[in-house]
């Protein structure tokens, strides 16, 4: 089952999108990113694995790889998610 990310804080103009993708990559996890019109980033990442899921997200919230990303995550709100893995910005 895919989930559902709603990243909020200081993310978009701050490569929020590549910087998602690139710890999903780190992981081998697909999915995608979109910027949404109230100033938040949804990721949908195609995982049904809680714990792969809680270190990806655990990754974006302390960046331990230090990849550049320009802006601060505050919050990750996660739902499942039952639509296409798709978006803007495809991992």
């Amino acid at each position: 089952m895919a989930r559902q990310l709603i990243l909020t804080g200081h993310v978009q103009g701050v490569f929020c999108r590549n910087y998602c993708s690139q710890y999903a990559r780190m992981l081998g996890i697909k999915g995608s990113a979109s910027n949404l019109g109230d100033g938040s980033v949804r990721v949908i990442i195609d995982t049904d694995d809680e714990s792969l899921l809680r270190q990806y997200t655990s990754a974006l919230l302390q960046n331990p790889s230090n990849i550049r990303f320009y802006g601060k995550i505050t919050d990750i709100s996660v739902k499942p998610y039952s639509g296409t893995v798709g978006g803007d910005y495809n991992f």
